[in-house]
This record gives structure tokens, C-alpha cells and sequence, in this order.
């Protein structure tokens, strides 16, 4: 979708370093269209003492409609746009958040969703905007204008004392494999597991990222996610090792039953691109 030069234009970005669980930061630029002439304007940067990134490009967007509602209306302004690099505000900004809300921040296969206090504040504050919004995303930094809110959410991030009260940190170590935890293609298969990070969701399930390693134990292959209730997550610690069962459901993948601790390698051969 273009850029509508008659629009209000507002730039947000979210930063976070050491995702999760580091400092993070949020910028949020407006351009006024020409009728208005007006300068670009930094209408907002918050730097937090920990967060993930998808939780600073959620709060960006929430500040930005926030705004709209504060300052409206304008001359000649009907509609605003914004803009973010998000792939995850952009992808489920639209009919999938409010599927998620109306079934009780579950997508359609029952797989709970993360960041719902946000998702919740940000359709709440798009319907109290009281003017018709667009979420564009962009990829890059291709401006001198997202460059500027690139630059502000990283400062914003590195002096960073605002406490992100919605974030729940989990306990958090590091994966043996590189790349972003995938949906775990659960079909009914025993694995070999390493659990690195569990998190506790408001559904009162939690969702656990694990490492999978070859069936002989020497190699770790890929890193995934599940869910287990809280009574299976209990039984799984960080950085040890399980030969777990699975349910045989790819869209909600679940740990149904660890049959037994087994141990590590003692020196983790490279880890390999899921």
C-alpha cells in the first residue's frame, strides 16, 4: 500500500537487544501532510529496562494511535498511516488479532498468543483513534525519516529506565542453534529434546523453546516451540536433557509426557541452521 501524501504519516520502530529480555526502546516520528506545513516531529521515545522486540514494535504502534486521539482532528486530514517494519504488527494487525481476542487470545487451532495485554490496548486504542487507520509495513531503512526513527529507538534503548509491567521474562538461556524458534510439526514423534526457555502464558499453559538433537544425542539440529500444561513444563528443566512424547497436532503442538532424562553432549557439535 502506497504512502498517502494527504494522510498524517507516523513512523514507529521498537528496538530491544539481547531479545528477549534485554533493554529495549520505541521512537515514533509524524510527517504532516503539506497542507498542514509543519516540520517532522519525535512525538515520542521510551527506553525500557527489559522487553522483547515484538513487545516495542506493539508499544510504538499503541503510542502512536494514542497520539492520533489526542491530537486530532487536523485541516483537510482524514485518514492516517502507519508505518512500521514490523512483520509481526503488519501480519496480524487485521482480522487475525481480532480473531485472537474473540477467542480468548487463541488462533483458530487453540495455540495460545503471546503479547495479548498489548494486542488487547492496541485494537482498543485504534477504535478510540476516531479516524480511519492504515498499517503500512516497510522493509528497510530506505529514508532519511526511518532512518531518524531507527536511530531514536536504539538511543531511547540504551538509556533505557521505563518498566515494561506487561513482560513476563520466563526463565530464559540460550538456544545451541541459531535462527527463531519454529512451530514444532508435532505428529505423535518421541524426540530428543533441550529445553532453553519457558514461559508462563496467560492462558496458564506454558510455551517452552527447546532444541531438538539427532536421535543418538551428539547433535543438536533445530530449535522449536511447544506448549505443556504446568505440571509437564515443571518436570523439564533449562539445559537438560528429555526424550519426550508429542500430540499429533501441527497447528497447537504440545508435550504430552517426558519418558526419560537423558544426557547431553558434553561438547555440542556446531550448531546447525534449523
Amino acid at each position: 500500500m502506497p504512502l498517502n501524501h494527504r494522510s498524517i504519516q507516523i513512523f514507529t520502530d521498537g528496538s530491544a537487544i539481547d531479545n528477549p529480555g534485554g533493554r529495549g526502546g520505541i521512537a515514533v516520528v509524524v510527517r504532516y501532510p503539506d497542507q498542514l506545513n509543519l516540520p517532522d516531529e519525535v512525538i515520542c521515545e521510551l527506553g525500557y529496562t527489559e522487553s522483547t522486540n515484538n513487545r516495542m514494535e506493539l508499544l510504538a504502534c499503541i503510542k502512536a494511535l494514542e497520539w492520533v486521539r489526542k491530537n486530532k482532528p487536523w485541516r483537510d486530514v482524514t485518514s492516517v498511516q502507519i508505518v512500521t517494519d514490523s512483520k509481526y504488527v503488519a501480519d496480524n494487525v487485521g482480522y487475525r488479532a481480532w480473531g485472537w481476542k474473540k477467542n480468548k487470545w487463541r488462533n483458530r487451532y487453540g495455540e495460545p498468543k503471546e503479547n495479548s495485554d498489548l494486542w488487547k490496548k492496541l485494537l482498543s486504542a485504534r477504535q478510540k483513534a476516531g479516524m480511519y487507520i492504515e498499517f503500512i509495513q516497510t522493509k528497510g531503512k530506505k529514508s532519511e525519516i526511518l532512518r531518524k526513527v531507527d536511530k531514536t529507538a536504539k538511543e531511547a534503548r540504551d538509556s533505557g529506565v521505563e518498566i515494561d509491567r506487561g513482560y513476563q521474562p520466563g526463565t530464559v538461556s540460550r538456544s545451541m542453534v541459531k535462527g527463531a524458534a519454529k512451530r514444532f510439526p508435532a505428529s505423535g514423534q518421541v524426540i530428543l529434546i533441550r529445553p532453553y526457555r519457558k514461559k508462563i502464558m496467560r492462558t496458564g499453559e506454558e510455551k517452552l523453546r527447546f532444541d531438538t538433537l539427532s536421535e543418538d544425542g551428539q547433535n543438536y539440529v533445530a530449535c522449536f516451540y511447544a506448549f505443556a500444561n504446568t505440571e509437564m513444563a515443571a518436570e523439564l528443566h533449562r539445559q537438560h536433557g528429555y526424550r519426550v512424547q508429542f500430540n499429533d497436532d501441527p497447528n497447537y503442538p504440545q508435550i504430552l509426557e517426558c519418558v526419560e532424562e537423558v544426557t547431553l553432549p558434553t561438547q555440542p557439535s556446531a550448531a546447525a541452521k534449523p
